[in-house]
């Protein structure tokens, strides 16, 4: 959610989209209704409609606000395979989920949204993998396919698996620890 906007509308909105994750672990987003979110987050329907068209609108812009904000991260970060260059870059993502946990657990859980995962897959094979395989020399065509959804997918499988465990450990401490599984990774196809 954007900084600017007041703390009031922040916290409605918040509301809200705590209200639809909690329904969305529940059941598919087109039998969740907006009288439904309304009366989760304690709000009134007309409030609901100051923010949103509809579900489907609230649903694209909230997708939309953690797209933007993983790819700030992935800009501002040159992601090599090493741990002082990638480090950094994961304690941030992992501060991203940690900090919109309630959403990310159902974007990205095991009923998660397969279009906004592969949107998320797409930005790290653009920005990230293409330099590992120039920094590599991979040119196998096939084994780079392999190995980028090798790693990819199981970076999801972490994020997934520690959202829906209650986030125990420190984003710091994921990003330590998935840091050293691509890391590990890289070295066997060196």
């Amino acid at each position: 959610m954007k900084k600017n906007e007041d703390r009031r509308v922040r916290k409605t909105k918040k509301a809200m989209t705590e209200a639809l994750a909690a329904l969305l672990e529940k059941k598919p987003l087109n039998e969740i209704s907006v009288r439904e979110i309304s009366e989760i987050a304690d709000i009134n329907r007309g409030t609901f409609y100051l923010h949103y068209r509809d579900i489907y609108d609230m649903v694209e812009r909230l997708q939309n606000e953690i797209f933007e904000e993983f790819n700030q991260i992935v800009d501002q970060h040159e992601p090599k395979a090493n741990s002082e260059e990638l480090f950094p870059m994961l304690v941030e993502l992992m501060n991203l989920l940690s900090e919109n946990a309630s959403l990310a657990k159902v974007l990205i859980g095991k009923n998660g949204d397969a279009a906004f995962v592969d949107k998320l897959k797409n930005v790290v094979r653009e920005k990230c993998f293409i330099d590992v395989r120039k920094q590599f020399g991979i040119k196998n065509d096939a084994e780079f396919n392999y190995f980028y959804h090798y790693i990819v997918s199981g970076c999801i499988g972490i994020f997934s698996e520690w959202l829906n465990s209650g986030m125990k450990e420190s984003p710091q401490e994921m990003a330590d620890f998935i840091g050293r599984m691509i890391i590990s990774s890289v070295r066997a196809v060196e």
